[in-house]
Parts: C-alpha cells; structure tokens; sequence
C-alpha cells in the first residue's frame, strides 16, 4: 500500500512537472513568436553609396510576406559615417539580441572588427569590403562572409577587358591602402596569365601632392592602357598629369574612383575615362526592378547590400530551426544548400525561409545571382558581376557587363578568384633549365645563412620566417655555428607584440625566438653585411662570414621586401640584380661552395637573379619578377601576418616529406602558392633531381 502511494505520488509531480514545462515552453514560444529579429547595420548612412535603400527593401520584401516564421526583422543602423565604428561595433556585440551585424564598409575596419565578432561568434556580412587578404586572413573561420568578391575578382575582370581590347602593354598606379594592395598584389599575376606586359607596378600615398612624379614613373614604358586603383580626387589628380604629360595612354580606373566627385573635379577632362565595378547580376532583373521601385538605376553596391540583408535572415530562419545549432554552423547550412532553388523577391524569399524554418536547404541567390561559395574557405561568393563603364557627357555610361567565373552560374564546390593558381604552362619552361649535372667533388660539409631584415611590427612575418627556418635547420642536425643567422630582432621586444620575447610561425605555436642564437640584428643586418658574409669578407662590422669550400654545399635563405630587381633590406639599401650576379661570382672565385641553394621570399624575386652566370647555383623563389609575393597565415590573436604564403608552402612540403627532390619541391609549391608564379633560375654544375635534403642536413 506505501509503495502504491509513492508511485501515485511520483506520478503526480512528474504531471505538474510536465505541464509546467509545457507552459514554459508555451509561453516562450508565444513569446518568441512575438521578438522581432534584429540584425545591426554598421555601415555609414551617408556618402556615394545610400545602403539604406536597398536594406529597407529587402526588409520590407522579408516582413511582408510575414517576416521570419512571423518574426518581423527589424534592422539597427549604426550610422559609421558619423561616428567610430569601433565604438559603434562594441555596441553591436554587447547586445545579446543581435547576433549577425551587415558591415563594416572597409577592409581596415574588417581587419580591426572581425577578429572581435569571430571570438564572440557572432556573424559579420560585408557588402563593401573587398581586399583579397580577408580571404587568407578569416577564411574557414565561418564567421565572416561577404556579398561581393574581394577585387582580386575585379582585377581579373580588368586585366581579361584589356585582352579582349588587345592591349599588350599595361601599367598600374595603386594607393598605398588596404583597398589599394590588391590591385598592387594581384595585377602582375594576372598580366602574366592573360600574356600582358606589366611595364610598371607604382605605389603612392593617397593625397600626394606631386603626381606628375609618379605618373611619370608609370609612364616611361609607354604603356597603352594605365589602369589606377584610387578614389577620385587622386584619380582627377592622376588624369590632369597624364593629360600634361601628352602621352596618348587611356586611363582605366577601379571602382572606388566612380563616384560624381571625379567628373565634377574634371568636367570636360573626364571624357574617355575608363573603369569597372561591381554590379547586379543582369539576368535577375534587379536594376530594372530598381529603377521601377525608387525611379533611378541602383548604386553598384546596391545589390550586394540587399543580398548582405537576405543571408542574414536565412541564417536567422535557421538558427530559429535549430535551437542548439552554432550560427557559423547554421550559416554554412545555408550558404552551402543545394535544393530548390530560390531567388531575390518577396515570393522567393518567402518560400526560402520557410523551406528553411522546415529544416530544408534550398539553393539561394540574391541580386548578384546564385549565392555560392568557396567551398572550403568560405568568405568570398564565385561568382561577381562586374559594369565596364566610361564617362560620356559627364555621365557614367555601362558599355558592357562581365562576370568573375567563366559562365553566370556558380558551383557548390568551386574556388574564389581570390585562390588563383598559376596556370601550368609557365612552368615549363623553369624546368626546361637543369644545369650539367652533379659537381665532381664530394660534400663534405654545410653551411646556411638565413636572412629577415626587416624591422617593425608589420613585418612580423620576415622575422618568424626566417626564425622557422633555423629551426628546421636545427632539428635537422645543423651545428649553430654552421648557421649565420641575420634578423633584425625587433619583433619580441615591440610595443605593439603581446607576447613579450615570443616570436611564433603558426597561431599558438612554439616561440621560435627562444634558444636562437643570433649572429647580426638591427642595422647591421644589410646588404653590404649579406655580401661579406656570402663572400667570407671579414671586417670589423663582419667578424662572423661564411668559413665554406668548394666541397661545402651553402643554403641561402632570405624574406624580405622587394622591387623590381632588388632585394630591399631597408630604405637605400637594397642588393641590386647586378650586384647579386657580381656577388655570386665572387662566391665562386672565392671557391666558398659545392653548390649553392638561394631560397628567396620578396616581391619580384625572380628579378634579381635573371643575370646570374657563376656554376652551380639553383634560384627558387616565390615571385615572378612583375608581382608581389603575398602573406598567408594570419594570427587573429596578434592581429599580425605571420607568414609569407611562399615560404609558409615550401616549408610545409619539406617538413611534411623528407625525399622531395627540388623539382618536386618546385612543382609542387607552383601549383599550392596562389597570386604568383613560383619561379626557380638554374646554372651548370648543378641538378634540381637532387634531393632538397642535401641543402638542409649536413
């Protein structure tokens, strides 16, 4: 009888406990049910793009049609062009009802913001920001996303323009900016894939007051076509000088230039002026619904906000669906879908977040077309429409529409622009030169020398470069006074470095500076230390030289700056290619090698080697000599690039298989290494079918 009241007992609290739950539960839905969804806005409100217009219209295109599961979105602007956007975004993240923010404008404030949203896990979809780094730099993180390419994109589009116009000769002039360094990045390896003469890559500070200097630079290859990447009052700037200048060379311009500030700075003078920039895609009919809607055509970044809007509120159907489910994960879902397929207006988008909320994963597109994406990074969309534009009676007049990929639809598994690899057939012709085999003499020995001479906080990744490769030549077995390692040695002891005396190579990796004994830091680490070291000339500034034979197999290995035809070590010292070819030889006379392998991470390295005539010399750098070499591992901890992306690949390929030869080492950094073609030069009494080993072991 007591073992039947206590079961009649227990029953009846589970009851009450069940339906207590139960309206609970009830009471959070109906409360739910009656949130609206907020989404932040961190955009500025005023300037040459209005985002508030198409932002509202997808809103209203959204609510319409009854919002999110009834869920109305309800958008909260942070005006950044009337105050910080730091400030503003702090704003954003603290307040637990928004977890999707559509910002910020500018690469610079992505990288300053995004490492923030990402620890937080809240998402960030860019209409605008479009440098080709953020790919490298927040990719796979899930957490960033972007409605528009980044402008590696743009500057295939620009680069392809020009080859269809027959253009052979081309030069660039790009601001020294976040937004201007992917046009300086990305224009040489483009040139050289479409077979165009990059006859000069200039940098300049916007707002300088002498341009007829660095036009001049641009201009003394007469190129045909100058493309510039700039706003408009340095693009006016740059047009009145190539108009004092009398050459008949016609200006293409990036997008940042298009806005009336640059024909009404020139007015009649802007008559011809090229550009591109990016657009709806036209098969959709968003600018012709555009223009019936608000009686004008649509900003070009029209579409991508309206698009930036609509990912938000899939990804919000979805973590409405999924209660437990993380929003990088949920926005991956839906990025990544691959049923029915959905397009831009209010019926389409209706029956997607429905499709959505019921646990289906319809293909989505916008405005700009199918929303796919880079399938492994993330980040950047295929596919981006691009408008080939050109003043006409003061106007800007579309003369033709073009898309990033090779056709208008995308694919679920493709690749960005932004992880372009050089195409193979420049290859070939590298591996064409072997040299005439092996030298007689047996080694005996080996000795390095590793070089990072660059100093400050963004050249972090010279430094720890450098710093990995003496220690992969450590643990191989190489006697530290058999390594004569130069780097600046700034890097632990920054203002800017959180880890005071660290150096690391990889996120959370090892202090690669701890336990380096280092031969010569600050400014004595410079060209005229490198060649003394190289050729055993000892003095007094350079006691510690290279004490090799012609038995002794040397590895040389160098990240650095570069220009065309120079190593750069510092401003007004830099090793000239005439004074590497001479450098070398006299390593020769001075029988200080074997053979010698040079490992070379600089912009434009392949110049500086192309007149090298001393035997047994095999040059493998990351660079051909029209284009930068690019960075890859970002630490978002640091905010600092870690690595260059050539080195980072090379050294990867080594540790990962021991028997690599150097054609394979070659062939196989060729074909990883994105946005430049990995170049190697190879004289006689040498053989790149040796293994790399012997230039790494003793």
């Amino acid at each position: 009888m007591v073992i039947s009241i206590e079961r009649k007992t227990i029953g009846l609290i589970a009851l009450v406990i069940l339906i207590l739950v139960g309206a609970i539960f009830t009471g959070y839905t109906l409360c739910h049910a009656m949130t609206p969804v907020k989404i932040g806005v961190l955009l500025p409100m005023t300037g040459d793009i209005d985002f508030k217009e198409p932002l509202e219209w997808a809103k209203d295109n959204i609510n319409r049609e009854g919002g999110i599961g009834g869920r109305q979105v309800e958008l909260v602007y942070k005006d950044t062009g009337t105050g910080n956007a730091t400030r503003m975004a702090q704003e954003l993240l603290a307040d637990s009802s928004i977890q999707i923010v559509i910002g910020p404008s500018t690469s610079t404030e992505v990288f300053s913001l995004a490492p923030q949203f990402i620890a937080q896990k809240k998402i960030l979809i860019s209409p605008t920001a479009t440098s080709g780094d953020i790919v490298r730099a927040f990719g796979k993180k899930d957490y960033f996303w972007r409605t528009t390419q980044g402008d590696v994109a743009q500057v295939k589009t620009m680069v392809s323009i020009l080859n269809g116009k027959g253009v052979k000769t081309v030069a660039l002039l790009a601001e020294n900016t976040t937004y201007g360094k992917t046009f300086h990045d990305w224009t040489g390896f483009f040139a050289t894939e479409y077979g165009l003469n990059l006859a000069s890559i200039e940098q300049f500070e916007p707002g300088s007051t002498d341009p007829d200097r660095y036009v001049a630079r641009a201009l003394e290859k007469n190129p045909e076509y100058l493309i510039a990447a700039c706003g408009p009052s340095d693009a006016a700037a740059i047009k009145r000088a190539l108009d004092r200048s009398g050459k008949p060379v016609k200006l293409l311009l990036a997008d940042a230039a298009e806005t009336p500030v640059l024909t009404t700075l020139l007015g009649t003078a802007a008559e011809g002026i090229e550009g591109t920039s990016p657009t709806a895609d036209p098969t959709t009919g968003f600018s012709v619904a555009y223009q019936d809607r608000f009686g004008h055509a649509p900003d070009d970044y029209a579409a991508p906000a309206y698009d930036a809007l609509l990912l938000a509120a899939y990804i919000s159907a979805r973590q409405d669906a999924t209660f437990f489910e993380s929003p990088a994960d949920s926005a991956r879902t839906v990025i990544y879908g691959n049923g029915t397929a959905k397009g831009w207006d209010a019926q389409d988008v209706h029956e997607a977040l429905s499709l959505i909320r019921g646990g289906a994963t319809p293909a989505i597109s916008g405005t700009s077309g199918p929303l796919d994406y880079d399938i492994d990074y993330g980040v950047d969309p295929l596919v981006t429409w691009y408008s080939h534009w050109i003043v006409e009676d003061g106007q800007y007049r579309t003369v033709a529409t073009y898309t990033s990929a090779k056709t208008g639809t995308g694919t679920k598994t493709g690749e960005s622009v932004a992880r372009s690899r050089a195409s193979s057939r420049f290859m070939s012709s590298s591996l064409n030169t072997t040299g005439d085999g092996l030298p007689t003499i047996a080694k005996t020995g080996l000795w390095a020398v590793v070089v990072g001479p660059s100093r400050g906080w963004t050249n972090y990744r010279h430094q720890s470069d450098a710093l990995n490769v003496y220690t992969l030549l450590r643990q191989n077995g190489v006697d530290d006074d058999h390594i004569i390692l130069m780097i600046y040695d700034d890097i632990p002891t920054d203002s800017e470095n959180p880890l005071k005396g660290d150096v690391h190579n990889i996120p959370k990796g090892q202090n690669l500076r701890s336990g380096a004994v280092v031969d010569y830091s600050g400014t004595n680490v410079s060209s005229e230390t490198v060649r003394n070291v190289l050729t055993g000339t000892r003095t007094a500034q350079t006691p510690v030289v290279l004490e090799s034979n012609e038995s002794t197999n040397v590895f040389v290995y160098i990240a650095s700056h570069g220009s065309p035809g120079e190593i750069v070590f510092r401003y007004d010292d830099a090793i000239s290619t005439e004074e590497f070819t001479e450098m070398t030889s006299a390593m020769y006379a001075n029988q200080k090698y074997r053979q010698v392998l040079f490992v070379i991470d600089t912009c434009f390295g392949e110049s500086v080697a192309t007149t090298i005539t001393a035997p047994g010399i095999i040059y493998l750098t990351g660079a051909a000599d029209n284009e930068p070499s690019l960075g890859a591992v970002y630490d978002m901890d640091i905010k600092q690039w870690l690595s260059d992306e050539f080195s980072s690949t090379a050294m990867s390929l080594i540790k990962t298989d021991t028997t690599l030869s150097i054609r394979d080492l070659y062939i196989a950094a060729y074909e990883k290494v994105t946005g430049s073609h990995v170049s190697m030069i190879v004289t006689d009494n040498t053989s790149i079918d040796q293994p790399v080993t012997n230039f790494l072991i003793p």
